[in-house]
């Protein structure tokens, strides 16, 4: 169990870097789109990186979850 909670949060960070920089990059490029500025461009950003983070933790939380029902079953 510890070998694979050792690669879900290895994952977890793999899936957060990858899901963040995404979620920036669209982010970015609507709002360039639609003439907003680098203020509005920088907070939207942050929010998707965040939004894009707390949701990977929270599908990953799950799993654990899921995985801890069955191990214990």
């Amino acid at each position: 169990m510890t070998l694979l909670k050792i690669l879900l949060a290895t994952l977890e960070r793999a899936l957060t870097w990858c899901a963040s920089s995404k979620a920036q990059q669209l982010v970015e490029d609507h709002f360039r789109e639609n003439g907003y500025d680098e203020d509005s461009i920088y907070i939207a950003r942050q929010t998707a990186a965040l939004l894009a983070g707390a949701l990977i933790e929270a599908l990953i939380e799950q799993i654990l979850q899921l995985i801890a029902t069955y191990v214990t079953h």
